[in-house]
């Protein structure tokens, strides 16, 4: 939900805060309501713990016997010491004499209970609250501990309870602004129904499919009541997309667009929904219209800076999702044009981002890319050199000017270069594994690095017949890769290419059954299945049947089992 969007007056608060704060102003001073806002704001939706404990801490100071700001601060201590903030709650019970409120502290130290995984406890307080209020809070806090302790129809019970006192509340306060019980309750913009209520029905029904028959109907109720509504048709969508019934979801979406079509949440959601449906055709025209939609929303100069990085934070996610599509469509004359679009806008919009990894070296490595799959060879070279330029520690755009170095040309350049890089790689790994804890990520993505160059590099010497030296660089990699866990890829990439030149020389495969005997007792049957799919395999008999006498076995030992 976009909180921003749906309140205007939350926008001039938050920034009247955030520039007090800066600014260390002696007297920060807000109404109740206020104080409420700030901190939901900065729990919810920016999860910004020092502007949240900043908030609590002064609203305390003005109103130090406020229930609701007890309860938030109790969550804001949970964070980091579940057991001090029960026994902050047991503290301030002693200021507070009314059922209402000591049943809300009870409450909130079920939640609490509820995320350190005491289920029982969690139910145990939360039926306590119930003798003196029942609301769709404590139902589904009482349900959400049941499903965890998979006794389902109990869960579903006071589910059921709680949807009934949510669509009365919907009738009887349909123009009415609700607040939410307890810290970190909130609810979908503009509806009475939590988002904790939408969770745990959610696991519900993906844990027995049944309960969808139940379910489906009492949320959709609330949108037969008002089919205007969008804020339920998102809410419903949201439902659906959960329970991981996309085709629901999309026609959500789309009711929803019917009413609101320039909601670039929901454009999203549909776009996501489309591909989950299996449905790829349209994918291009959403995504642009989500990039004419945020420039729509860039124009805004009183947008939050972190609104408005969020919306470049899409720009970016959604110009690098064209370019893979077009990618993996082949369709490489319109990703040219598309990254050139991309450069033009990005003189209006700084979207290039380090954090996303969309960036103008980026950019240009796309470029070389494309031109290298166009066959216009000498633009590609001059693009990577570019990426190089702006990028110089980028080892794949170095691997990529390599390689086209040698399509041009310039061979002893070309082999100078993967020397080097080869070098670099490798020199980088040592340290890595030197460590005494290396860094598995780190390590990981230098593998993957070392075997792009190795099967880069050897194009040049399968091209010229020189099986020989392909199959030793082959041999140094995968002999390597199997002393690693965790890169299947890699291996899989190697073995592949391994397969594809003792094809072309028609040499012996002895040495590569070996490799993938070994690589199939490390990764098991995922990377036997992919093996036994590639192509290059079904031109070799021998590794076929090798590969299917492995397959044969490994069926043997689970019938066994």
């Amino acid at each position: 939900m976009n909180y921003q969007d749906e309140n205007e007056d939350i926008h001039y608060l938050i920034n009247d805060f955030i520039d007090k704060v800066e600014k260390k102003s002696s007297l920060i001073l807000y109404d109740i309501d206020e104080w409420l806002d700030i901190a939901d704001f900065f729990s919810i939706e920016t999860h910004n713990d020092f502007y949240l404990s900043k908030a609590i801490k002064l609203a305390l100071k003005q109103y130090p016997n406020n229930v609701e700001l007890v309860v938030r601060n109790a969550d804001l201590i949970a964070i980091t010491d579940y057991k001090e903030a029960l026994e902050y709650l047991l503290e301030s019970k002693k200021q507070f004499k009314s059922t209402e409120q000591l049943t809300l502290l009870a409450y909130q130290g079920g939640k609490i209970l509820a995320s350190q995984g005491k289920h029982k406890e969690a139910i145990n307080t939360a039926k306590e609250c119930l003798k003196h209020k029942e609301n769709e809070y404590i139902l589904n806090l009482i349900a959400h501990q049941y499903i965890k302790l998979s006794q389902y129809e109990e869960a579903e019970k006071y589910l059921l309870r709680a949807f009934e006192i949510c669509f009365n509340n919907y009738i009887q306060n349909k123009e009415d602004e609700l607040r939410s019980y307890g810290a970190r309750d909130f609810l979908y913009a503009g509806t009475v129904i939590d988002n904790g209520l939408l969770v745990s029905t959610v696991e519900l029904c993906k844990n027995k499919e049944e309960y969808k028959e139940k379910f489906y109907p009492i949320i959709e109720k609330f949108i037969e009541y008002d089919p205007q509504n969008t804020y339920y048709w998102e809410l419903l969508a949201e439902f659906y997309e959960r329970c991981e019934d996309y085709p629901k979801a999309l026609s959500a979406c789309e009711y929803y667009l019917c009413l609101k079509p320039d909601d670039i949440d929901v454009v999203r959601r549909k776009y996501l929904n489309y591909i989950d449906s299996g449905k790829k055709k349209e994918r291009i025209n959403i995504l642009k219209k989500i990039i004419d939609l945020l420039e729509a929303k860039l124009q805004n100069k009183n947008l939050l800076p972190q609104v408005r990085q969020d919306f470049l934070n899409t720009f970016a996610v959604t110009y690098k999702e064209i370019i893979n599509i077009y990618f993996e469509e082949e369709k490489y004359e319109q990703c040219v044009e598309i990254c050139k679009e991309i450069l033009e806008k990005s003189l209006s919009y700084p979207f290039f981002s380090e954090e996303m990894l969309f960036t103008k070296p980026y950019v240009y490595h796309t470029f070389s890319r494309l031109y290298l799959e166009l066959g216009n060879y000498s633009l590609a070279e001059s693009y990577a050199a570019k990426t190089i330029e702006l990028d110089p520690e980028s080892y794949t755009a170095k691997i990529l000017y390599s390689e086209l170095l040698y399509i041009v040309g310039k061979v002893d350049k070309a082999y100078d270069n993967f020397h080097d890089i080869y070098e670099s790689i490798v020199e980088n790994i040592a340290k890595i594994k030197s460590k005494q804890h290396p860094n598995e990520f780190e390590l990981e993505n230098h593998y993957s690095l070392l075997t792009m160059l190795i099967t880069t590099w050897i194009k040049g010497y399968v091209t010229n017949g020189d099986f020989k030296t392909s199959l030793e660089f082959l041999d140094l990699l995968i002999e390597e890769l199997l002393t690693v866990d965790c890169i299947e890829n890699c291996l899989y990439t190697a073995i592949s290419s391994y397969i594809e030149i003792v094809n072309y020389a028609n040499s012996s495969t002895k040495k590569l059954e070996e490799y993938i005997d070994t690589a199939i007792d490390i990764y098991g049957p995922s990377l036997l299945e992919d093996l036994m799919e590639l192509p290059a395999v079904e031109k070799n008999e021998k590794i076929r049947l090798f590969l299917e006498n492995i397959h044969e076995e490994f069926n043997y030992d689970e019938e066994f089992d």
